[in-house]
């Protein structure tokens, strides 16, 4: 099932890196699949204000941001919302939050959650080398991605693919058009109304 997967049983805590703008099915579902196949013992969305390779996207605020995540997986055990970048200097690089992380959680193993189209990409990103040596990576499948293993600290996984990305959902937002199977149910209406606005 698991293309790769290590054999260390320590507790991870897998960590989704991401915009959030919104949370929508597919990344709670990815979630659910590290969760329920024991690769992470906990799943902490990192909610990032500004994301250095998309500088001039738009942006919920931040806090909106949070409080829809905080919605979205708030019943959901082993799940939390994780602000940590919201203090930090801006453009959010990883491997700096990694480093603020690791100092605040001594002890604890931490493996970074991204999509597959990251992957040609992440030789790119501020210190990877550092990433790789410290952090497992946990290759979650999008569309048109190519399945090989790109460093040894990369697992790929046969998590549920979601067909529609956040662009997509505010489209729908914008044109009034039903997103409820889409996004949690628990988050739809702050969605709504904060979208909306």
């Amino acid at each position: 099932m698991v293309q790769g997967q290590k054999e260390n049983r320590e507790p991870v805590v897998g960590l989704f890196f991401g915009s959030f703008n919104p949370i929508h099915n597919g990344h709670v579902g990815i979630a659910r699949y590290l969760l329920e196949k024991k690769l992470c013992e906990e799943v902490w969305f990192v909610i990032s204000p500004c994301n250095p390779f998309k500088v001039d996207r738009f942006l919920l605020p931040e806090t909106d941001r949070l409080a829809i995540v905080s919605a979205a997986i708030g019943g959901i055990p082993g799940m939390k919302a994780c602000d940590v970048e919201f203090s930090m200097s801006k453009p959010s690089y990883t491997v700096d939050t990694l480093r603020v992380l690791f100092d605040r959680y001594p002890g604890r193993r931490f493996a970074l959650i991204i999509g597959g189209d990251n992957v040609p990409d992440f030789p790119k990103w501020k210190d990877y080398h550092w990433i790789e040596a410290h952090c497992s990576i946990f290759v979650y499948p999008r569309p048109g991605m190519v399945n090989s293993e790109e460093s040894p600290s990369m697992t790929f996984i046969d998590a549920p693919l979601f067909p529609l990305s956040a662009t997509e959902i505010r489209e729908m937002i914008r044109k009034g058009d039903d997103i409820s199977n889409l996004v949690p149910s628990e988050a739809l209406s702050l969605i709504w109304k904060l979208y909306s606005e």
